[in-house]
């Protein structure tokens, strides 16, 4: 490994945290809350200190880095940053202490959202909403940009299911071109979050509201916990504005992707754009029979796809649906180039073509069939990688609610519990905040690492040989 470039690329990204923490002092400062206004400002100053200082003490590493080296970084920013990020709701978290605050700023930063306070009873101040917010925006740009990346360039998960337009191995050091992708990945989510909530202020909805919902929706998130047990304050206009939002976050950096020499008739015809639509339909319709009013069934369907569970609309009918029904669609997930969370569109666009091409070959046998994806024809190691992945995220959800069942939870907590870390969709668990016990809540933070690791990550990372290559 190319220990130099990494350290050097962590620092750098560390770097960047530390301004996003004199920021949030800013905030803090401005709404008058000074405690922690100075706790922002003390966290952003030593880490800006200890990152400036690695960089200019460091040299340029001479040697060219490898895909190897950026499944490393990868890796380490999931472990870390939840650490460096997690002193600001130290004094929320009451007698969790250190492990609870760990618990929130890794909900956070893998958009996963749920928190162990109860957002109701204790309304969170404006310097930790705008925290919880900057830190969904940096979890959004890393999963977006390291599937950009780190994964289409390993081919975890099936090759051409991350491959996009926006990055090419580079001949020359595979670092080069990351820092291109970042940028790409923060500006597509800001200019989208920034959109969305100049658009709910100009419809009334106060400016705490309007950023958490904007974000919420764009990082497919939950940046206020109570926004999914409340339904939107300003009616109609405010919510399909939200559903507009989740409906963009839950595609990510695809429509970009499509906009070429056709654009438009790129988009409509996607292959995940269309299997996102026969996933709502299905899904509300479930939804229908199960009890909801049509419109609110949309509503649900889109959001829990998008793996971020923010009500559109009552949440209290939201119970009368069956625990089967709740877990489908964050299973499902979003796009392969997005923040939400799930198996993604793509892999089950992959498989659903190859049992097709297994009937077919049933009636023609002997016949060497091929299908394609995204113009790109797919080969037996797609499947395989598909298949792998598919096996190893079951075996994650099963192990989780051994594990979560072993921490004293219900059976169904368990499952939840379990699906709702590893999908990074934190609606699944509300509720369960008082019954996570500390190690309840090492397990959460492992399954929601986890999950932005595509849960196939560690298994060449455990291989020795994969990091001798």
């Amino acid at each position: 490994m190319n220990h130099l470039a990494i350290v050097r690329l962590l620092s750098g990204i560390g770097f960047g945290i530390a301004l996003a923490y004199l920021l949030s002092a800013v905030v803090a400062g401005i709404a008058a809350e000074y405690d922690e206004a100075i706790l922002f400002l003390v966290c952003g100053s030593v880490l800006g200190a200890l990152g400036g200082v690695i960089l200019l003490l460091t040299d340029r590493p001479s040697r060219k880095t490898r895909p190897q080296d950026a499944l490393a970084v990868a890796i380490l920013f999931w472990c870390l940053a939840p650490v460096v990020t997690a002193m600001p709701f130290v004094p929320t978290v009451g007698d969790g202490g250190i492990l609870s605050a760990l618990y929130e700023s890794a909900s956070n930063l893998t958009t996963t959202g749920h928190s162990l306070v109860d957002a109701r009873v204790s309304p969170l101040s404006s310097g930790l909403l705008f925290w919880r917010a900057v830190l969904h925006v940096i979890g959004a740009t890393a999963s977006v940009s390291i599937a950009v990346t780190v994964f289409s360039a390993l081919n975890l998960g099936g090759p051409g299911v991350h491959r996009s337009r926006f990055f090419t191995e580079p001949e020359s050091s595979f670092f080069d071109k990351v820092p291109q992708v970042i940028r790409l990945s923060f500006v597509a989510i800001l200019v989208s979050t920034t959109l969305l909530g100049g658009l709910l202020l100009a419809f009334g909805v106060a400016p705490r509201d309007a950023l958490a919902g904007a974000v919420s929706a764009i990082t497919t998130g939950m940046v206020d916990p109570a926004s999914s047990m409340v339904a939107p304050q300003q009616g109609g206009v405010h919510a399909t504005l939200l559903w507009l939002g989740l409906v963009v976050g839950t595609f990510g950096l695809l429509v970009l992707e499509n906009m070429g020499a056709q654009g438009r008739k790129n988009i409509v015809q996607d292959p995940e754009l269309i299997a996102w639509a026969g996933t709502i339909i299905l899904v509300s319709v479930l939804a229908i029979f199960a009890g909801l009013p049509a419109l609110q069934s949309l509503g649900w369907a889109t959001s829990s796809v998008a793996t971020s569970g923010l009500a559109l609309s009552d949440p209290a009918q939201f119970n009368r649906l069956p625990v089967v029904l709740v877990l489908f669609p964050v299973l499902i997930g979003g796009a392969a180039l997005s923040a939400a969370g799930g198996v993604k569109l793509a892999r089950l666009i992959v498989l659903s073509r190859r049992v097709a091409l297994e009937f077919v070959q049933l009636g023609y046998r002997g016949s060497v069939q091929t299908f394609s994806f995204r113009g790109r024809k797919q080969s037996e190691r797609t499947v395989m990688g598909v298949w792998v992945y598919l096996v190893g995220y079951i075996v994650a959800c099963t192990v989780g609610v051994l594990l979560f069942s072993m921490t004293g939870l219900a059976f169904e907590d368990a499952i939840r519990a379990s699906v709702g870390t590893l999908s990074n969709a934190g609606h699944i668990i509300n509720g369960m905040g008082a019954n996570l016990d500390p190690m309840a809540q090492f397990c959460a933070v492992f399954g929601m690492i986890l999950g932005r690791l595509e849960v196939i990550a560690l298994i060449p990372a455990l291989n020795p040989s994969f990091w001798q290559r």
